[in-house]
């Protein structure tokens, strides 16, 4: 890349992590980051004013707001506080990059922060968005539109009487303001962690989201082919989850019938 190189859209890149993020927009300044970018690029960034990206103290504030109706619970029990490191981060920068769902990188970010809150959260905003797989060779794969979680038993229902106590009107419900202050979130009970219950989640044409409890074979199948296994392989795992070598080719070719597994 030539020195003199400039472009627009990693410069504007960049710039949207520097404003979200003052201690990576000073590596950026220093070269301790931001080692694609040009001699001239990174002049470019290096004479914005400094108190131009601090002028708002409340940017990652909002922009946590935009992630709350997917995950409502992960952000009532972890606190805009707890969000907010989100967008200093790697997955946040690389995002930004490949202008991709800010959605899907947080619940990749947030991780198990509130327990299997964020997992489950997680699985429901990647089947909004189902992915294009990868082709292969005989090769079979979960759905796009399909997620499984092995969860803490009672998850599900917690989720659900969490969200329920949360109401409608999110934003004044967790007063984010007062969240940012007092570093913490919305008082709820504490998240299950025991036992297992294995979670399906599957989003339909129109829209709407089913999420609901499978047996420990069949989620622990899906998991094992979630980004695309060869067919002898998924055989295998189906007859060391308790199907017979005769039943497990059955037993793949029903489940893509059904849309859990598909065929690529």
């Amino acid at each position: 890349m030539s020195v003199d190189a400039c472009n627009p859209r990693r410069v504007q890149a960049t710039l949207v992590a520097m404003m979200f993020d003052p201690g990576y927009a000073a590596r950026v300044r220093d070269g301790r980051e931001g080692a694609g970018l040009s001699a001239r690029e990174r002049a470019m960034l290096a004479g914005v004013d400094p108190r131009a990206l601090t002028a708002d103290p409340y940017r990652r504030a909002r922009a946590v707001t935009a992630l709350l109706d997917e995950y409502p619970v992960t952000i009532a029990l972890i606190g805009v506080a707890g969000a907010e490191p989100f967008f200093a981060s790697a997955e946040f920068r690389a995002i930004v990059n490949a202008r991709g769902s800010m959605a899907i990188a947080f619940g990749r970010w947030v991780g198990k922060r509130a327990g299997g809150i964020g997992p489950l959260e997680h699985a429901l905003a990647e089947v909004r968005r189902p992915h294009l797989l990868s082709a292969g060779v005989d090769v079979i794969a979960c759905a796009a539109n399909v997620r499984t979680r092995i969860l803490a038993s009672g998850t599900l229902a917690y989720h659900a009487d969490a969200r329920g106590r949360l109401g409608p009107d999110l934003v004044a419900r967790l007063d984010l303001a007062a969240l940012l202050a007092k570093g913490h979130g919305f008082a709820l009970p504490r998240v299950p962690d025991r036992g297992a219950e294995y979670v399906l989640v599957e989003s339909r044409p129109d829209g709407s989201v089913d999420v609901g409890t499978a047996s420990e074979a069949l989620v622990r199948l899906l998991v094992f082919a979630e980004r695309g296994k060869p067919r002898a392989a998924v055989r295998t795992e189906a007859a060391r989850l308790g199907a017979t070598p005769e039943e497990a080719d059955e037993l793949i070719d029903d489940l893509v019938s059904q849309g859990l597994l598909v065929v690529l």
